[in-house]
Parts: C-alpha cells; structure tokens; sequence
C-alpha cells in the first residue's frame, strides 16, 4: 500500500494507491466507516464493446486514493460496499462512473451528489464543465493536461495520477458549497429528483428497445422496421464476441440503407456503396441470413411505426417557446439545458394541444420542471401573454408581459385580487402598459 504526499492548492491530503488485492479489501472494510466520498474513473471506450475501466479516483475529506483495477481482477467488492453502506458519492457528470456500479451489482448508488446538475440548478449553464464550475464556486483554476492520455497503458507515471486525481480533489468542498445555495434557492429536492430521474432513464434504456435510437430511418415501413430491429440485434451480438464498438462491424447508416432495400439476395446487397469494402464482404452471409429471418416474420410480429404527435406544429412555434423558456430559466437562475430543448417543447406542446389527459405528460410538465415554468408557457399560447425586447443589451433582454383580458376573465382578476390573490394592478391591463414577471401573472 503506497502512501504519499500531494498538494491541493491550501489542503495538502495524502495519497493512496491501491493496486493489490489485500490492500483493495483493507480498503473496503474501512470504507463502509464512510459517509461520503467523491467518485470519478478514468476509461477508454472507443475500442471496445463495453467501456474498459482504467482507474478509479476517490476522494474523502482527509485522504485521496486511486485504485487500480488491473493487477484485481475485479472491484465489484467497491461497488458492493457503497451500495450496502449506503454511502453518499459525489461525482461530476457521474452518468458513466455510476453505470460501472449499476453493470457489477445491478442498482445505483441510492445517495448521489451530481455537481454538474447541481450547478444547472442554480443558474450555470449545463451540461458544464468541472473546471468552470470550479472556477465559478471556488476561485479554483484547473489545468488540463493528460487530456489523451491512454489510461490502459502502464505503469502511469505521477503526473498522470495528478491529473487524474484533479477530478476528486475539490468535489467534496464544491459539493457543500452548490448544497448551500440549493438550499438558499429552495432547491436541494430537485437535485434528488433529477439525479433519481435519470437514472431511472437508464435503467429503462437497458430493457428498451434501443434499436430505435438508430437515426435516418424515417419513411420506412413495418416490414422494413423489422428488417432493421433483426440487422440491429446481430450487430449487437457480434460486436459483444469481438469486444468492439458496434459501429466497427456495420455503420448506422448501412444498416438503415439495408432495411431499405430490404432484399437478402448478396449480390444486392454487395451493391450497395460501402459493404464491398474487404473488412465487410466476409459478414455478407450473416447480414443476407438476418433480413431472410426478417422478411420470413408474418405482419403481427411487425415492430410499429414510432408515435408521433397527432398536431401539425409550426417551427416558429416552437422558437417562439423555446425564447420564452430561455428568459424565464434565466429570470429563476438555473440551466435552460438542464431544463429542456426544442423536442421537449415540441412534446409539450402536443400534449397540450391533443386535450388528451390519458397520455402520461411529458417532461416539461413534470416534476420541478412543471414548478419552473408554471402557467406562463400555457398563456403564451392560449395568447394571454407576450413576449417583448425589454433592454437588447442586457443579459435576458426578453420581458414577459400579460395582454387585455375578456370581461369574464376580468371580473375574475378582480374578484381574485379582492381576495388577496393577487397584487392590485392598472385596470386597463394592455401589451403597452402592464409590465409583470414571468412567475406570477396580473
């Protein structure tokens, strides 16, 4: 067990290498004495089917450690450990870190500090990254070295161990920091649910049927959907027997372009541009094997067409909306991109079009995200509210105001303001003279 010294800026914290098997279950006895720890790995991904884990960087409040998993065979140990301690792992975009823990004991860690949502919270944009927040919050710059680093290769030498272990040394600090201002903001219930939120969506990413994040198939039928679904699985299984990238046996687009032409006959196939090349021709017989399975499929075992909204929708729409989500995200201090895009608003949309309350909402209407944007994107289409150019050099030029009432709606404001609902306002409510936030309407 090699301990050593290494500075962190004011807070010097010795160092921990662990790379043999009795050091890694010392290691995970005292871990469970832990409450927290801030987690990161070093991998490499492009050359393999599932990524290869490097190293892993662990940072507590008086000790950093890196593990290595090579000389151990296994760390599923780790995983177990904090899963069954219940530890606290605060990480930076942990979204691969934490897969490694979901793939050795099949769940995720059930208390998790993501900075980086965290940040997006409280106003930074998202997804950023570590060095900014840090920069931002602490005052801390981080250099960027090592950046191509292969994290296979061995032994790594100190600076590389530097560098790697930048990524934990200030988690903690940060972390207590963002909790601060989450708190402040009323916010630290978000950060839970959106960290359980999209793990969640990860989770359900394993049992979908993910064949259909392929791109560039639109137009194509059902029969030829199941040329791709078939094409799609094969790929998969043979880029699993190789240990390589799927996109390394056959691109998306050549799959695509196969469902198409949906023939199992070789000499078609060979015609099309790219599955002549040497690297290929020798997969012809498979790829010829998997469409004749597919076309031989009777209508009912068909995948379906993907749903699509039921209501024509106008881009300009869309812009519009997405306008009005920036400047109110940017009135409430917290991420637009961490709220949502241009295809989340599009689902919005449709959902309030359709009147169909059946359909589970979309995510705009869920959660802190429905909490964020209230009522005011519903005005703005039901055309009770308006956008307008406040200040064109300011930081959020945009202004929201509240357009003239009908009689009925204005008998209502007034029995309401009467009420105390709402604070007294001009009588005469007009796009040109009533000016209110985008949080509570006149």
């Amino acid at each position: 067990m090699n301990r050593e010294s290494a500075t962190a800026g004011d807070h010097p914290h010795p160092v921990r290498r662990i790379a043999a098997v009795n050091d890694f279950e010392v290691f995970c006895r005292e871990l469970r004495r832990r409450s927290r720890l801030a987690l990161d790995t070093e991998f490499v991904a492009e050359d393999s089917y599932q990524p290869n884990l490097c190293l892993i960087q662990i940072a507590f409040d008086d000790e950093l450690v890196v593990i290595d998993p090579f000389p151990l065979g296994s760390v599923r140990r780790f995983w177990e450990t904090i899963i069954e301690g219940n530890v606290e792992v605060v990480v930076h975009a942990g979204r691969v870190d934490l897969q490694f823990c979901y793939n050795a004991v099949g769940q995720f860690p059930s208390r998790v500090f993501d900075v980086q949502i965290a940040a997006g919270l409280i106003g930074l944009e998202y997804p950023a990254g570590l060095a900014n927040i840090l920069q931002k919050y602490l005052g801390i710059s981080v250099t960027k070295h090592e950046t191509r680093t292969d994290w296979r290769r061995r032994p790594l030498s100190d600076k590389q161990i530097e560098y790697a272990l930048n990524d934990v040394r200030y988690l903690l600090p940060l972390r207590d920091h963002l909790e601060r201002e989450l708190v402040r903001l009323h916010r630290l219930e978000w950060l839970s649910e959106e960290v359980q939120r999209q793990q969640q969506m990860a989770i359900q990413a394993e049992g979908e049927e993910r064949w259909r994040r392929l791109t560039g198939y639109g137009g194509v039928s059902r029969r030829e959907l199941a040329i791709l679904r078939e094409l799609w699985h094969w790929r998969e299984r043979e880029a699993a027997r190789r240990n390589v990238p799927p996109r390394r046996v056959l691109r998306d687009d050549l799959l695509v372009e196969l469902a198409r032409r949906a023939s199992s006959d070789p000499k078609r196939i060979l015609a099309i541009r790219g599955m002549s090349h040497h690297s290929i021709r020798h997969l012809v017989p498979m790829i010829s094997a998997c469409i004749r399975e597919a076309l031989a499929l009777p209508p009912e075992k068909w995948p379906q067409l993907p749903n699509r909204p039921g209501v024509q929708q106008s881009p300009v729409v869309g812009q519009f909306l997405y306008s009005a989500l920036a400047s109110l995200c940017l009135k409430k201090q917290i991420a637009v991109g961490l709220v949502g895009g241009t295809n989340d608003l599009r689902d919005w949309l449709a959902y309030q079009l359709s009147g169909n309350t059946d359909d589970p909402p979309p995510i705009l209407a869920q959660g802190w995200r429905r909490e964020v944007i209230g009522d005011t994107l519903q005005m703005l289409v039901a055309g009770r509210a308006a956008l307008r150019i406040a200040d064109p050099t300011a930081d959020n030029p945009l202004e929201l105001i509240f357009l003239a009432q009908t009689d009925a709606e204005s008998r209502e404001t007034v029995d309401r303001q009467s009420e105390g609902q709402f604070p007294q306002g001009p009588e005469d409510v007009t796009a040109s003279s009533q000016e209110e936030s985008c949080e509570t309407p006149p």
